[in-house]
């Protein structure tokens, strides 16, 4: 049974790193995710949509092992790691633009 103090902890979406605690920022993880990395070229996870893997790892995933008390966090590794809201960005830049030119837009001069 869980607790109600960890049940609200876990509704308040505290439990996932910053950059996810939005829906529409998971949205952004999980299409660049899926466009960067060619999920479909990868014999295990080709029939995963990014939709399907946002619910799975969210909803379910991260969600139950934040009941048991774990959560994802940034390493404390001194790396020079990707930076992840500019690889989010400009996964959804690259996405924008590939919608404008099919349908036909140019982009405004400035």
């Amino acid at each position: 049974m869980t607790d109600k103090a960890v049940l609200e902890w876990r509704k308040s979406g505290k439990y996932l790193p910053r950059f996810m605690r939005d829906f529409h920022d998971q949205k952004d993880t999980f299409k660049g995710l899926h466009d960067t990395v060619a999920v479909d070229k990868h014999e295990y996870a080709k029939d995963v949509s990014w939709v399907v893997g946002q619910c799975y790892v969210v909803d379910l995933f991260l969600w139950h092992m934040a009941r048991h008390g774990y959560v994802l966090r940034k390493a404390d590794k001194a790396l020079p790691f990707d930076d992840i809201e500019k690889t989010n960005a400009d996964a959804k830049a690259m996405a924008n633009k590939a919608m404008a030119t099919a349908l036909g837009l140019t982009p405004v001069s400035k």
